[in-house]
């Protein structure tokens, strides 16, 4: 059957966009035979936009910039401009806890990072938390979130001042151009004693650099 230019042009551009997924385990469930280098998907759980790249070999265990197929080579990679990286944490994660490794590819700035909490911080003598980096200009405890003394009891709370709470880390409230790169991390900090209840998760919205 022959196809007029126009519908050859159609037939084309359908095939580079994928039917949109739900979330990105599905995405990462595409079979090999409907993967094109190149195709585009939105997956509709947060409205995430990707592209997939047969050339790609880059990965990140949290499937928020970059997600592995499921079958076959290639990656998923995310080409939202803002991106919410969003990060379970509780008084039982490990101080220096890696929370993100920037994926291959990749350039980060974050801009205000913030606690969502959804069980109080309480216990330990006078338990504060942050988070730094791995990179040497914001590897400090409390680099990016919560300062050198780190964010409170008063502060880790769930009702009130919050939803979203913690102090912005000196060094980003200082240097507005912090660009994280390719196998920095983001870390966890305990930065005074040890919290014994608590549980939420840390917000590092960031702006993917070119």
């Amino acid at each position: 059957m022959a196809y007029s230019a126009g519908e050859t042009i159609a037939r084309a551009a359908a095939s580079r966009t994928h039917a949109p997924m739900a979330t990105t385990a599905l995405l990462a469930a595409i079979p090999l035979e409907e993967r094109v280098d190149g195709m585009s998907c939105l997956v509709t759980a947060d409205n995430s936009n990707w592209v997939f790249s047969l050339a790609s070999t880059s990965v990140d265990a949290t499937s928020q910039l970059v997600v592995s197929p499921s079958v076959g080579a290639g990656a998923w990679l995310r080409t939202d401009k803002f991106v919410d990286l969003k990060f379970a944490v509780s008084f039982a994660t490990a101080d220096a806890a890696v929370l993100f490794t920037v994926p291959v590819g990749f350039r980060i700035r974050p801009t205000r990072p913030v606690w969502e909490n959804t069980t109080p911080w309480t216990g330990g003598a006078s338990s504060t938390v942050g988070l730094s980096s791995s990179n040497a200009a914001y590897n400090t405890k409390g680099d990016l979130l919560g300062g050198a003394a780190g964010d409170a009891t008063a502060v880790m709370v769930v009702a009130s001042p919050g939803p979203f709470v913690g102090a912005i880390g000196a060094k980003l409230a200082a240097l507005a151009a912090c660009v994280l790169v390719a196998a920095d991390t983001l870390i966890f900090n305990r930065i005074t004693s040890i919290y014994t209840a608590g549980a939420g998760f840390a917000h590092v919205p960031v702006e993917i650099l070119p």
